[in-house]
């Protein structure tokens, strides 16, 4: 008797302890690089994100992102117009992206020609998890206030130093706070924190004279 009532304490102390957890793996961050060239000669050159470029001069991007999705490029040009650049058929129509692959936009041998007023070009990247449509991307852009048709104004300090005309309100700029946006050297490193369930939306401010 005594020996069965052992047993049956042992069971019971064995049923009351917990299986093992396993931990939960955390998400890893999603992340996109993007990066603005400017054409100089026969050469594309990475340039500073906040360069306040020339009436005339052409420009493109590059971007690379460690997720599957659809990018989509919305521009709101100085004069008013909101245009779908990038999928078009002057730009290229192939918009989807795989994992640490480079891209071009356009992905075509065409490149953008910065004319309009002066002013800051708001280029919107968004990356989608499933395709849209165009009256859908311009629709996602249009949601951000009009900002002021503000004229770039060189840093002074940078001037000095690099030579070069720099717009500290130009370049790469949040407009959720879901992103962290770095710059390296040239490039605007956005990440975001988890999965991606919706389209990321990122603004980059083009200045120019």
């Amino acid at each position: 008797m005594r020996r069965l009532a052992v047993i049956l304490l042992a069971l019971a102390a064995t049923a009351l302890v917990a299986p093992a957890q396993t931990p939960k793996r955390a998400q890893p961050a999603r992340w996109l690089d993007v990066t603005l060239d400017r054409q100089e000669g026969e050469q594309w050159l990475a340039a500073e994100p906040g360069r306040v470029m020339k009436k005339g001069e052409h420009v493109r991007f590059r971007f690379k992102a460690n997720f599957a999705g659809y990018v989509y490029v919305v521009n709101h040009g100085t004069s008013g117009v909101r245009a779908l650049l990038f999928p078009h058929a002057d730009s290229g129509m192939d918009n989807t992206v795989q994992p640490a692959k480079e891209y071009r936009v356009p992905s075509t041998q065409a490149s953008f020609r910065i004319d309009g007023p002066a002013g800051h070009d708001q280029v919107f990247w968004i990356i989608s998890p499933t395709p849209m449509s165009e009256s859908e991307a311009l629709t996602l852009t249009s949601s951000p206030p009009p900002e002021p048709r503000l004229l770039p104004r060189c840093d002074e300090t940078l001037m000095r130093a690099r030579g070069e005309c720099v717009d500290t309100k130009a370049g790469p700029r949040m407009i959720s706070r879901e992103l962290t946006i770095v710059q390296k050297n040239e490039t605007a490193h956005v990440t975001l924190a988890g999965r991606l369930t919706k389209p990321l939306l990122y603004q980059f401010r083009l200045a120019h004279e």
